[in-house]
């Protein structure tokens, strides 16, 4: 009996550390309504190279950004994931680095789990944005979907020449600099449609956070399995 406690008592504590190990968070602003449509960040007939970003606060607990999870518009579209980390501009995301990028193939209307080969990890308290950028993107394709909203300036984007910008010529638009970017209430180009307009300003970029397993919590769940190895 003694030995079956034994056992027992084992097998809760490695399913406990492994539970708290493999917990997950999901990093969400937008309000799962989608019946607003979607949108690029182009106009007119022009192509230009689309990005769109959210903020989100890192979790204790959920650190590890293992996935990005993308709600598509209409056209399907190669894109581009970067997760910056904020560093505490007073106008976010305009003072961002980015810390990761990878590229991924997106389906048409429907939520895209794009997993992350080498998650990266920051710090609780900090200030993620996850972006997501398209290339040479028509007026007439619509890669993203904005969620049906009221509030406002939860979403930023940016794109080559841009009145945000202020840019005199088409200056290519770099994943490494949203020092321009600007919410969704505010124009991109002269001709720009304006989500806010229509209640529907949050983009639809959410992530998801594991926690980063400290080293004894690694060992027990090691010594653990090991344990129960040698009772059989």
């Amino acid at each position: 009996m003694m030995r079956v406690f034994r056992t027992v008592s084992m097998l809760a504590l490695v399913l406990s550390v492994s539970t708290r190990v493999n917990a997950a968070v999901t990093y969400q602003i937008d309000n799962n309504d989608f019946s607003a449509g979607s949108m690029n960040v182009s106009d007119g007939t022009e192509t230009r190279d689309n990005w769109i970003g959210n903020i989100f606060t890192i979790q204790a607990g959920a650190e590890k950004i293992t996935h990005v999870l993308f709600r598509s518009g209409p056209d399907a579209w190669p894109v581009t994931v970067g997760i910056y980390k904020d560093n505490g501009d007073a106008t976010p995301p305009k003072a961002a680095t980015l810390i990761y990028q990878q590229n991924f193939n997106s389906a048409k209307d429907t939520l895209n789990d794009f997993v992350l080969t080498t998650p990266p990890v920051l710090a609780a308290g900090d200030k993620m944005v996850v972006g997501i950028f398209a290339a040479s993107v028509p007026g007439d394709k619509y890669p993203y979907a904005v969620s049906k909203d009221t509030t406002l300036g939860r979403s930023y984007w940016d794109r080559n020449f841009s009145i945000a910008n202020g840019d005199g010529a088409d200056i290519a638009l770099s994943l490494n600099d949203l020092s321009k970017a600007v919410a969704t209430n505010q124009l991109v180009s002269p001709n720009a449609w304006l989500p806010s307009q229509y209640d529907c300003n949050t983009a639809g970029i959410r992530a998801l956070g594991e926690v980063v397993p400290e080293p004894a919590t690694v060992g027990l769940l090691v010594l653990g399995g090991l344990l129960l190895r040698r009772r059989r």
